[in-house]
């Protein structure tokens, strides 16, 4: 991956990349979660016969070597076995652990964001503050723009806070039009204030 195109991101794009993988995570989760109960539910809804003949088949299988069950007798001769009643496979993935994960995990994801959100009302905090830098600078800017062409420059330095004789020695112009300068700089940022 191209390292210059991460250097692009900003904190919302991954904020939402975070969100959409949780989101596609826990999709993942309750999908797999609905297929093993639905495989618990066929196990049990199987027939003792066939579970029966399924084992045997797989313990054939497993053990080629062993001799084959005996053969039912059929006839009234042979007594009935009565069926196996109906019980839940003894699966080791049938069985609910003794903690939740999935509850650990979502409360380790309501943690991260809480997390976030506090995260977020810290650069809301900050980006405020810069815009509020922003607007004096504009209207430090807007004061020195709104003075006459020629003496933009005596503004631009008495804005700054330049005395009247180096505003009167860089810019050409009289003491008393520096002084001038300076005060109405002076006053106009006491009115921003």
């Amino acid at each position: 991956m191209d390292s210059e195109f991460l250097a692009y991101l900003s904190w919302r794009e991954v904020l939402v990349a975070i969100v959409v993988l949780l989101v596609l995570y826990i999709l993942f989760t309750f999908l797999r979660m609905s297929r093993l109960r639905n495989g618990a539910r066929r196990a049990q809804d199987m027939s003792p016969g066939a579970i029966r003949d399924a084992l045997q088949s797989y313990a054939a299988v497993q053990d080629p070597d062993a001799p084959a069950p005996p053969a039912e007798a059929a006839g009234p001769a042979a007594p009935a076995e009565p069926p196996a009643p109906a019980r839940e496979p003894a699966f080791a993935w049938n069985e609910p652990p003794s903690e939740n994960p999935e509850r650990r995990r979502i409360e380790v994801l309501e943690q991260d964001l809480a997390q976030l959100c506090r995260e977020i009302g810290g650069l809301r905090a900050e980006v405020q503050a810069l815009r509020e830098e922003q607007r004096q600078e504009i209207s430090k800017v807007q004061v020195a723009q709104n003075a006459s062409p020629f003496y933009s420059d005596a503004m631009q330095l008495a804005t700054q806070g330049r005395d009247a004789a180096d505003i009167s020695a860089l810019c050409g112009i009289s003491r008393a039009e520096a002084d001038l300068v300076v005060a109405l700089a002076r006053n106009k940022g006491q009115a921003l204030d």
